[in-house]
Formats: C-alpha cells, sequence, structure tokens
C-alpha cells in the first residue's frame, strides 16, 4: 500500500515539474525570407512569425515598389527600405524590403505593383502577390 502511494506520489511530482519546466519554454518566431520566388504563393504563419520580403528596385528609372493592397490587420509593417546595391555605379538599382509580423489570426493577401508613380494608368511593369495566412 504505501509503495502504491510512493510511486503515485513520485508521478505527481515528475508531473508538476515537467509542467514548470515546459511553462517557461516558448516557441521561437519564425521569419520567412521571401524574394520574387514567392510570386503567387502562400504562406502560413502563427502569431508572433514574421516576413521579410525582398525585391529589386532601380528608383532611378523612376520605377518603385507600390502597396495596391496590405495584409492589414493580420500583419503589420515593421520595417519599409530601400537600399541601395553596394559599391553599384551611379543609376544602379538596390533592394526593396520589407519586414511583416503576424499579430492577430485571420488571411490577408499583400499586392505590389512596380510601376513609376504617375503613370497610374498604365499596367505595372511587374507585380508581386503574396497570402498570408496567420493561425
Amino acid at each position: 500500500m504505501r509503495s502504491s502511494k510512493s510511486l503515485k506520489l513520485a508521478s505527481l511530482l515528475v508531473f508538476v515539474l515537467l509542467s514548470v519546466c515546459c511553462s517557461s519554454c516558448k516557441r521561437t518566431a519564425l521569419t520567412i525570407n521571401a524574394d520574387k520566388s514567392y510570386d503567387g504563393r502562400s504562406v502560413g504563419l502563427r502569431v508572433g512569425d514574421g516576413v521579410k520580403l525582398s525585391l529589386a528596385e532601380n528608383p532611378t528609372t523612376g520605377y518603385r515598389w507600390e502597396f495596391v493592397t496590405k495584409p492589414e490587420p493580420y500583419c503589420v509593417i515593421l520595417n519599409d527600405a530601400y537600399t541601395a546595391d553596394p559599391g553599384g555605379a551611379i543609376g544602379s538599382g538596390g533592394a526593396h524590403e520589407w519586414a511583416f509580423r503576424a499579430v492577430s489570426a485571420g488571411t490577408g493577401t499583400l499586392s505590389l505593383a512596380y510601376r513609376r508613380p504617375w503613370e497610374k494608368d498604365t499596367a505595372p511593369a511587374q507585380t508581386f502577390k503574396l497570402t498570408i495566412a496567420v493561425k
């Protein structure tokens, strides 16, 4: 009888210790590094995960990436910046980079158009679309 109680107590103690240890374990946030090859795709994220998107851009030609739709309210934009190629010649391009963080469950679409801002009635030279599903 005594060993049965000892076994139950030991099992309970192990369970409590594992619960305490695992409660401090946190899932590491996932970051997806996306580029032009992600065009037309869908990605799945959990709240706290992120997407870093990098697309070639050459603003010296007048062309820039602009948002058609943002993945809000499910994702927020953390960064939106252009970086010229290091050591590039005058007039050479670079990359436009965005960072998004998933903040609530739902599905949003990120759509971008590569165009000259003053040519609104002209079809974009390129488009990019990424569907983001957040659980």
